[in-house]
């Protein structure tokens, strides 16, 4: 019996790691659009292969990626209070975002995991638990409901050319960029 247990363990854990294994294209569509979800690649000249394309978005773009569309509203520093307050020399740097459910099945956001911080000399900022920050991007999105909320990221002040890298599959391959404003 316990070796039956075990085998369906393994089974079940690689099912979950590997069942969610997908390419995701993101692309740009319009607020009012209705899409098909098709992807656009570019071929290498005489290979016959698809070139993957890294295609860097801005804020304010609609970006669709599967039955997802994502929305980077807005950005803005929060300076913290008396008590509560970024290390000397750092900034609270917060990302306002618009998680869409288009498809027919519920998607699951976790800020943590689908979420980082880049700067222009490629070092990354996880996601921080300090500033007030106005709703919240974890949790489920309903087909057809949207989930808005503010991530905050901890950088030293003089960061420049941020961007926010999206993970819309977890267990898969595929980011959404969005260039930031400083």
């Amino acid at each position: 019996m316990k070796k039956l247990f075990m085998l369906f363990l393994i089974c079940f854990c690689f099912s979950f790691l590997f069942g969610g294994c997908e390419t995701v294209t993101p692309e740009k569509v319009e607020p009012t659009a209705n899409t098909t979800g098709e992807s656009s690649t570019e071929t290498n000249e005489g290979t016959g292969v698809d070139a993957p394309q890294t295609e860097v978005f801005d804020i304010g773009d609609v970006i669709e990626a599967k039955d997802m569309h994502y929305t980077v509203n807005s950005v803005r520093e929060a300076p913290g209070e008396d008590f509560i307050k970024p290390k000397e020399g750092s900034i609270w740097y917060v990302v306002d975002v618009t998680i869409e459910n288009k498809g027919q099945e519920t998607f699951h956001s976790s800020s943590l995991m689908m979420f980082k911080l880049f700067d222009s000399e490629g070092y990354s900022y996880s996601v921080t638990l300090g500033p007030d920050t106005t709703g919240s991007v974890d949790g489920e999105v309903p087909p057809g409901r949207k989930l808005r909320g503010e991530i905050a990221f901890e950088i030293p002040q003089d960061s420049e050319g941020l961007e926010l890298q999206i993970d819309p599959s977890l267990f898969g391959s595929g980011v959404i960029i969005v260039k930031l404003d400083r």
